[in-house]
């Protein structure tokens, strides 16, 4: 499994096809053939990685926007970012920022 931390950078991957049913977000990837479905703060996330984005930015505007505890989101998104990295649905850059 991939470890996503606060200095990683995740980014959607160009093999993934989504489409809505029902309110849910379903990730395909399309090499693997493996899909994801996602609910509640899901969507947040996977409208956040469409662009190349620290996990540390991720749960700050989490924070600001549902009012949840700082700590449990940084488990919680670093969770969710590692499901979404072993069914290869993301990328994830370990190497410092510039």
């Amino acid at each position: 499994m991939v470890a996503i931390d606060s200095g990683s950078t995740v980014v959607a991957t160009d093999d993934c096809v989504t489409t809505t049913i029902d309110g849910e977000i379903v990730l395909l990837n399309n090499e693997t053939g493996q899909y994801q479905g996602l609910t509640g703060v899901g969507p947040d996330i996977w409208d956040r990685v469409q662009e190349p984005t620290e996990p540390a930015d991720i749960v700050s505007a989490l924070v600001r926007e549902y009012d949840i505890d700082r700590d449990r989101a940084v488990n919680d998104v670093e969770r969710f970012l590692e499901t979404l990295a072993a069914e290869q649905l993301i990328k994830v850059d370990e190497s410092p920022a510039p």
